[in-house]
């Protein structure tokens, strides 16, 4: 019986009876002379409601429930399977890749065991098909077009993600298959069933609330899987994220044996499929190591590698993606006034700018290999004009308050606007006569262009040398927020000798100050570039802050800000979970060059904005390295690692009574593939059968009547 509400319409049997009753002759009573001395209650009640026409109301009773049981579709046996009305939901998660007893993975068996369900597909029957895990990959919605399911089935694939959804999906396909009249319904799925699916179903009672009153069967396929010794690959990841040309670097990976019995095992550092440094790895049982690999970058190019574990148990988390974002060495103009010396080669000196570039690069400023990858080209004013400024991250401007022609300053300010930096360092000596002494108006006049605002006042000399503000609410910018915190060393014995006032700030924010309020170190922003206007000179007589520990991460932290880079490094991380969001930040000779695509296990094309240098990337459900392109232009390589997801190396899955309990005890709803086609009975709708009574009736109810008045008739005297 697939409708067996109907039935209620049983109790409207009643309402022919009542009709028929109420719906008699009325006959007006006379009193006869015969009958007035009789007893009254002795009377015989000859008007009483007696039924008449018995036939025909016992016709019209069988006619209206007929119509009843053909509305209720009464189902009866047959020797065939009956019609069916299947909801197959196929969980494409990455721990579906986990072996069955055959060799096949158990993506593999199930995808083949639905191929067999479609191909048995028979008139009368509706089928729908569901590829799900972190999201709905594919629905076909109900259809009895094998081709159409064949093919969904067909191009189902399995993801690198966990099954987020597919309590969801479950509670949908109920609702949608309370709709389908068949003798067999059936909501089958076929999942490794793990406990981490259904977090939503045990803290709400959605399924079995849908499956209550229903004639649909809850099937999950419980097959068999492997689940032999297993390391787990958890993690990899390079330090530094961003390196220098020619340094070395390390990725560290994190591995933890889930097994029982000790492992032994490889990791690999891998450049596509090609093993770059391996490294032999033991674990006890529920061990967690660390293993380090490193590697020289001889390439410029930014680059992609894969971490791998050798061949275990399951081998679809032995694999991680890292991408390696490669800094461009840094360059740093130093421009001093006559009063120093101007020379490309490094000497050492106690001078300001001999300090602030030893601070920049001690290595390079004492003669020896390697340092910070940072060098420093001193220069001086009169020779400023004929260096292309581009060449250099940042440029500093030591001891100059005048550049002989207005459109070298202008050159400066489109500098700033394009990403450059600009360091301003004045410098007055009253006790040497051969230095000319510093005009604040001239100043101000002269780099009106780059200050934003800020207008420098006259020189101070404090009887007593003033110390360092350490309130960090009393700066606006966070530049030098390691020094008050005192995180790069003791700032309580530092103090300012000489400096000069500050008439305006303007829009200029304030980095460091003294305990009386003056300004010592401002950063002002210009279209992409920042300038930072330094009231003091880096001279031992003017500050000890040169003479201290803090000194080097000073000028280090000023120098990345100016060289951008911050800025360069924004785009790290770029390592994201399947199915995440992710900005990835691209060169900007892509602007506006229409889609973006990425290249990898499979190819994307994302929209990019021609104002933006940045791709919202989504929906990458498929773990590897990724490489931004654009087919029309070469570009520099830009990489985006994308990871499985960590939960899928789990291996706790359901049981049949807690299955069971998520349909609200609704028996044995767990089984195995092979014993699917026994689910089906043998049944078939009844509808012919109670048409063709109905018609018999309906023709009994109008003609009977009618005869039986005939027959009645023929047999009455005078007829």
């Amino acid at each position: 019986m697939l409708n067996p509400l109907m039935l209620l319409g049983l109790f409207g049997l009643a309402v022919p009876i009542l009709i028929h009753l109420i719906n008699r002759r009325r006959m007006r009573p006379r009193l006869l002379a015969t009958l007035r001395f009789l007893d009254l209650q002795d009377a015989a009640n000859a008007f009483a409601p007696v039924p008449r026409d018995l036939l025909q109301l016992l016709l019209r009773l069988l006619l209206l429930a007929l119509f009843i049981l053909l509305m209720a579709r009464l189902t009866g046996p047959s020797r065939t399977v009956g019609p069916r009305a299947l909801a197959m939901v196929l969980d494409n998660s990455m721990s579906m890749r986990r072996p069955g007893p055959d060799g096949r993975s158990l993506f593999e068996a199930h995808r083949d065991r639905i191929l067999q369900l479609v191909r048995s597909l028979k008139p009368g029957d509706v089928f729908s098909f569901t590829l799900v895990g972190d999201k709905v990959f594919e629905s076909t919605g109900f259809t009895g077009d094998r081709a159409i399911l064949e093919r969904a089935v067909t191009n189902a694939w399995v993801s690198d993600g966990s099954a987020r959804c597919l309590t969801a999906t479950l509670e949908d396909s109920l609702r949608e298959l309370r709709s389908k009249r068949a003798p067999n319904a059936a909501l089958m799925v076929f999942s490794d069933q793990q406990s981490q699916n259904y977090p939503a179903a045990q803290a709400s009672p959605g399924l079995s609330a849908l499956l209550q009153g229903s004639r649909i069967k809850p099937v999950f396929v419980l097959d068999p899987v492997e689940t032999p010794p297993n390391v787990e690959l958890r993690g990899a990841e390079f330090y530094p994220e961003g390196i220098y040309l020619g340094a070395g670097g390390k990725v560290t990976a994190h591995l933890y044996n889930s097994s029982p019995t000790q492992m032994t095992g490889e990791v690999s550092l891998k450049s596509g499929n090609v093993p770059v440094e391996t490294r032999p790895c033991n674990l006890a049982s529920g061990e967690t190591a660390y293993v380090e690999l490193r590697h020289v970058f001889e390439s410029p190019n930014d680059s992609a590698w894969k971490v791998s574990l050798s061949d275990d148990g399951f081998s679809a988390d032995n694999d991680l993606y890292t991408t390696v974002h490669m800094l461009k060495r840094r360059q740093v103009l130093l421009v001093t006034s006559p009063h120093y010396t101007a020379s490309d080669s490094m000497t050492m000196g106690h001078a300001g700018p001999d300090l602030f570039a030893c601070a920049v690069n001690p290595s390079e400023a004492m003669g020896q290999a390697g340092g910070t990858f940072i060098s420093v080209k001193r220069i001086g004013a009169s020779t400023l004009e004929r260096k292309a400024l581009s060449l250099y991250s940042m440029v500093v401007l030591y001891g100059i308050q005048e550049l002989g022609s207005p459109e070298l300053v202008q050159d400066l300010v489109g500098y700033v606007r394009q990403g450059g930096g600009v360091y301003i360092i004045p410098d007055d000596r009253p006790d040497d006569p051969s230095v000319v002494r510093v005009n604040p108006a001239l100043f101000n006049e002269t780099f009106a262009p780059l200050l934003s605002g800020f207008k420098l006042g006259a020189l101070r000399e404090p009887k007593t040398p003033v110390a360092l503000d350490g309130n960090e609410k009393h700066v606006a910018d966070p530049l030098l927020l390691g020094l008050l915190r005192g995180e790069w060393g003791t700032p309580g014995e530092i103090v300012v000798s000489r400096y000069f006032s500050t008439v305006e700030a303007g829009n200029a924010r304030a980095a460091l100050k003294t305990a009386d309020g003056d300004i010592l170190v401002a950063v002002a922003d210009l279209g992409k570039g920042h300038v930072c206007i330094q009231t003091h000179s880096w001279d031992l007589r003017d500050t000890t802050l040169p003479r201290s520990l803090p000194f080097v991460s000073v000028v280090q932290s000023i120098v990345d800000r100016l060289s951008g880079l911050a800025v360069e490094g924004a785009a790290r991380p770029d390592q994201i979970r399947v199915g995440d969001f992710h900005r990835l930040l691209l060169p900007i000779d892509f602007r506006g060059l229409g889609n973006v695509i990425l290249e990898g296990p499979r190819s994307y094309s994302f929209d990019m904005s021609p104002e933006a240098a940045q791709v919202t990337v989504k929906d990458l459900y498929l773990a590897g390295a990724y490489r931004a392109t654009h087919p029309p232009k070469v570009v520099k390589d830009r990489w985006l690692a994308v990871n499985r997801a960590p939960e899928e190396s789990s291996v706790s899955f359901m049981s049949a009574e807690q299955l069971a309990a998520l349909c609200g005890e609704r028996g044995d709803v767990a089984t195995t593939s092979d014993r699917l086609d026994g689910l089906f009975r043998p049944s078939r709708e009844l509808y012919p059968w109670m048409l063709a009574l109905v018609l018999v009736a309906l023709a009994a109810e109008t003609l009977g009547p009618v005869l039986w008045r005939r027959k009645k008739g023929a047999h009455e005297p005078g007829v």
